[in-house]
């Protein structure tokens, strides 16, 4: 019996039609159908696609660990040759060189330097009658006074501190735990922010100007912060607002 064929009867002893195990799972009824004849393709990979069998065993009440097993056993993935790794990998070994002395150019880079000293010392040498005209003439020394550099007044204290503006963007994070869930996040208007599946240790997080609808499938598979802080809804599906505050969503 194939893994298909194992969740249409398990949803049938659930007596459940197509939408409603939609309606549960939050798996769009079109790849439901796929999944129960035995299309995994549509599912995005391998990770969601055991994300989704775990979803609907668990609504149906059924174990996952047998549908989960098949599945793997039908859908490992293929090893590439390690044989042809090595290869490439001998093929891309750097050959090293032993580094050789350039001579010429260091001695070209010595005599270029010599030359250089050369001239300088050519067109700084003092002349003899100035080397003698400043034995001979007196230096006057000349001081003026330093001015003194204006005291500066502090500027005057404000009465009052300016008040640090009010941030009213709101950060939702989501951390999944268990098998995790499939979540929905959209704005006031209903603006789809963030849709999918959280599978287990994966972490989402948004941040928007406005009010945020958080709907979750399982919501205790879902941790939830608000602006950094852990808040325990009461509802799989509700409202934070910029504020922080959870209402109910209408």
């Amino acid at each position: 019996m194939s893994i298909g064929s194992e969740l249409t009867a398990a949803r049938e002893r659930a007596d459940m039609t197509i939408e409603q195990l939609s309606a549960a799972t939050r798996i769009r009824t079109g790849l439901l159908v796929a999944m129960e004849a035995d299309d995994f393709s549509r599912c995005g990979g391998n990770f969601y696609a055991r994300g989704h069998i775990r979803s609907i065993a668990r609504v149906v009440k059924a174990d996952p660990a047998p549908l989960l097993a098949a599945f793997d056993e039908e859908h490992q993935p293929a090893e590439p040759d390690r044989g042809r790794r090595e290869e490439r990998a001998e093929l891309k070994t750097p050959t090293l060189h032993p580094a050789r002395p350039r001579w010429p150019l260091v001695l070209g880079a010595i005599l270029v330097g010599l030359m250089g000293w050369g001239m300088v010392r050519l067109f700084t040498l003092p002349s003899d009658v100035e080397a003698n005209a400043s034995r001979t003439t007196p230096t006057v020394a000349v001081t003026t006074p330093t001015p003194k550099a204006p005291v500066a007044k502090p500027p005057p204290k404000s009465a009052t501190k300016p008040k640090a503006p009010v941030s009213n963007r709101v950060v939702v994070s989501l951390k999944a735990t268990r098998d995790g869930s499939y979540v929905t996040l959209r704005n006031f208007h209903g603006l789809r922010l963030f849709q999918g599946l959280l599978g287990p240790g994966s972490t989402q997080t948004v941040t928007y100007p406005g009010s945020i609808r958080v709907s979750l499938g399982v919501p205790g598979n879902i941790l939830v912060f608000v602006n950094g802080k852990q808040i325990q809804p009461k509802t799989a599906r509700f409202m934070i607002t910029p504020t922080g505050a959870i209402q109910k969503a209408t």
